[in-house]
């Protein structure tokens, strides 16, 4: 195994990095957007499982979205065996949905479904105990479904650690335009409730920082700013559909004394995945991994 530095991730060195409490150090792994290519790359991913479950001090893993290509079938059977697949992992095995994952299942190649008959079966399979995420070890969160007001969301989870407060929302990038756009707004409310009541229980514990992770790219171009603004002055707009995310991310992290980060799954290569600090804050270190036997990119967020 290799560490090497992701480029497409971003450092900002702008405040300090998250401190957990003492003594409660700790690392946790990060991908997305695999295994694509239907049955070619499934070994591969299962030597990627077997790389991180060699490494003791992974708390748990995060997948950002995108458990296959877009063209890949949405059917009962494969979405099955891609569930299965995570559960090889050890460690306790957290999932946030992409657009590949349901959204996309009504393409011919996809077999045609209708896309929130599959969100509902997605949310089933993967969420069968909103408490408690599936993967090799049981692990306890609160989900967003415990608010009634947001009775459906169960792919929304809290947790902390050290007193850092993790939390994944459910966006997705799209190329077209949504089924339902109430449905999409719908998901936009449940997203900005459950940023605003992260950073609430960071508040409440005090907690040394905040970490969200997400599917989707809330920028049009992912870099540095300062040479973002120089290339384009709005290449640091937010992408579309996340106008309203935005404001609420700068507003709740500058009223909060401590770093935040989101991390992103949508800009991913062969498993490489995206960092973004909330500005202007900056977090824990990010590191990227090359798994020898599968070739494939991980990270890891050590804390």
């Amino acid at each position: 195994m290799e560490r090497h530095p992701l480029l497409a991730l971003i450092f900002i060195a702008l405040g300090p990095a998250i401190s957990p409490a003492q003594g409660q150090s700790f690392e946790f792994a990060f991908l997305g957007d695999n295994p694509y290519g239907g049955a070619f790359n499934v070994p591969k991913f299962q030597a990627l499982i077997e790389d991180v479950n060699g490494w003791d001090d992974i708390e748990w893993v995060i997948h950002a979205g995108d458990t296959k290509a877009g063209a890949d079938s949405c059917s009962d059977g494969f979405m099955r065996s891609r569930f299965n697949l995570y559960q090889g992992f050890d460690p306790p095995f957290v999932f946030t949905p992409g657009d590949n994952d349901w959204f996309d299942c009504g393409r011919a190649a996809a077999a045609g479904f209708s896309d929130y008959e599959r969100l509902a079966f997605l949310r089933g399979l993967f969420f069968p105990v909103p408490e408690q995420i599936t993967g090799g070890r049981p692990m306890a969160v609160r989900p967003q479904s415990s608010d009634p007001a947001f009775g459906e969301f169960v792919e929304n989870v809290t947790w902390d650690k050290g007193g850092v407060v993790f939390s994944t929302l459910h966006l997705i990038g799209i190329a077209r335009a949504p089924t339902d756009p109430t449905v999409a707004e719908r998901r936009m409310d449940a997203a900005i409730a459950w940023t605003r009541a992260t950073f609430a229980r960071a508040h409440e514990l005090e907690s040394p920082g905040v970490l969200l992770a997400t599917q989707v790219d809330p920028w049009r171009i992912s870099g540095l700013p300062v040479l973002l603004r120089a290339m384009c002055l709005r290449c640091t707009e937010p992408s579309g559909g996340m106008d309203r995310l935005y404001p609420v991310l700068v507003e709740e992290s500058l009223g909060f004394d401590g770093p935040g980060v989101l991390l992103s799954g949508t800009p991913t290569s062969s498993g490489s995945t995206s960092r973004y600090t909330i500005p202007p804050r900056v977090a824990s270190s990010i590191t990227s991994r090359v798994s020898r036997p599968s070739g494939i990119r991980w990270c890891t967020g050590s804390v």
